[in-house]
């Protein structure tokens, strides 16, 4: 490995960074104001998709869904309208799960359940 290079983590600790995040987030949520629970939401949907990304999964739709969901969470800091914006990356996920091989179709295997 290059020293520009970062080891991935083990898929099980990103899981588990990730529950941890969810989790605390969740907690943090009692106290903080209600619309941060959308952004929340949206930054580990975020994550998802860098861990799958980092994984080999790849999938130009996806990288532009990431891209957006970036842009939103780490762009400038200006009115938005976030409903919209929620059912713009919904909708395009729906179809782009409905329409592409990410999702298997059938019945699940016995070692997937």
């Amino acid at each position: 490995m290059s020293s520009g290079e970062t080891a991935l983590r083990p898929i099980d600790e990103e899981l588990l960074l990730l529950t941890a995040y969810l989790l605390s987030s969740g907690r943090g949520l009692l106290e903080e104001p209600q619309q941060y629970g959308p952004f929340r939401c949206i930054d580990a949907a975020r994550r998802v998709l860098v861990l799958l990304r980092d994984r080999g999964v790849t999938n130009s739709e996806l990288q532009e869904l990431h891209g957006r969901l970036e842009d939103f969470m780490c762009g400038p800091m200006a009115p938005r309208d976030l409903t919209a914006f929620l059912d713009e990356v919904c909708g395009k996920l729906t179809l782009l799960l409905r329409d592409s091989d990410l999702i298997r179709r059938g019945p699940a295997s016995p070692a997937t359940t």
